[in-house]
């Protein structure tokens, strides 16, 4: 698969809050790789560097863009991260504009809410953040 933009209007973020850019592969349905970037101007950064714990919200919006592409055309709704289990953060912080490909399957699903295994991997192919994502879609 050709790697492809994330559309405009598929997830509510915009400017240096939209951390994700595109899609790399959706493999099978409850899988999807997304690339993305921390933007120079996130508000998190200091001196070119943002926590690591930032790439959850990397890892969330890949989730949030799995969930509306799995969605009847035009359902894409706003979405709630609501709960963060098992992070392993392998790193303390990480440089902000550089590439990060985040890897979410999900695990479960009753009604709006779901259950993701998610990875955000650096640079080099290393995992910086690995999490079990809950979220809610729904307004």
């Amino acid at each position: 698969m050709a790697e492809r933009d994330v559309p405009e209007g598929l997830i509510p973020h915009r400017g240096p809050a939209r951390l994700v850019q595109s899609i790399l592969e959706d493999p099978r349905p409850d899988v999807l790789v997304c690339a993305g970037r921390i933007p120079a101007d996130s508000a998190f950064a200091v001196e070119g560097r943002v926590p690591a714990a930032v790439l959850l919200e990397l890892a969330a919006q890949a989730a949030a863009v799995q969930q509306a592409l799995a969605a009847p055309a035009g359902a894409a709704r706003r979405g709630y991260l609501v709960a963060v289990r098992a992070a392993r953060l392998r790193a303390h912080d990480v440089a902000v504009q550089v590439r990060l490909v985040a890897t979410v399957r999900r695990t479960g699903q009753a009604g709006p809410l779901a259950t993701y295994d998610v990875a955000v991997h650096g640079p080099g192919g290393e995992e910086i953040v690995s999490a079990s994502l809950s979220t809610h879609a729904g307004e």
